[in-house]
């Protein structure tokens, strides 16, 4: 019996994918929509560069930095004849570990978990009169993504994270839906 047991463990460690080499550095660019608290933004974009670690035959770690501008939002009302706007632009820069599981030679799902530095410029209006807030904040940033690897250097993806951080004492969660591409090298 331990004989059977030992042969099928070494036949199924046989058979599983021979997966090509996923080492390598990458650049990605992505198109993005965010929102604060439910909130839309209008469309963002995020630009990454990172490289890949194959740890094991399905495993890839990516270590990243990443540049997002996850856009703007805009309100405006009149109240006793006065004209009142508020405009939030917000972009973080940060660092990302993404473990990425390979079900194939091409498709793969994976995790994310980030470290970003939010940067958030409030600009109050009334009438013709306005104030600018700036405001910045570190946290954790987490998230999902899935991919699809065409060849060997040019792949695509899309996912989503979030994170909560602060603005001006409040706190504030961001959520940001992505589709991009990257090129490895």
């Amino acid at each position: 019996m331990k004989k059977t047991i030992f042969a099928l463990t070494i036949a199924s460690l046989l058979s599983a994918p021979a997966l090509a080499s996923k080492d390598g550095f990458y650049v990605g660019a992505d198109i993005a929509s965010s929102s604060l608290d439910g909130d839309s933004f209008d469309s963002g974009f995020g630009l990454t560069a990172g490289y890949d670690f194959q740890v094991a035959p399905q495993i890839v770690i990516g270590v990243e930095a990443e540049l997002r501008n996850l856009g703007k939002d805009k309100v405006s009302e009149e109240f006793l004849g006065d004209n009142y706007a508020a405009e939030l632009k917000a972009r973080s820069f940060g660092i990302n570990v993404k473990p990425k599981y390979y079900f194939n030679d091409n498709f793969y799902a994976g995790v994310q978990l980030g470290l970003h530095n939010f940067r958030n410029e409030l600009k109050l209006t009334k009438n013709v009169e306005s104030k600018t807030f700036k405001d910045n904040d570190t946290s954790l940033s987490y998230g999902l993504e899935a991919g699809y690897d065409f060849n060997q250097n040019v792949a695509i993806k899309a996912g989503y994270k979030a994170a909560n951080t602060k603005i001006e004492g409040f706190d504030a969660d961001y959520g940001t839906f992505y589709i991009g591409a990257n090129y490895k090298f």
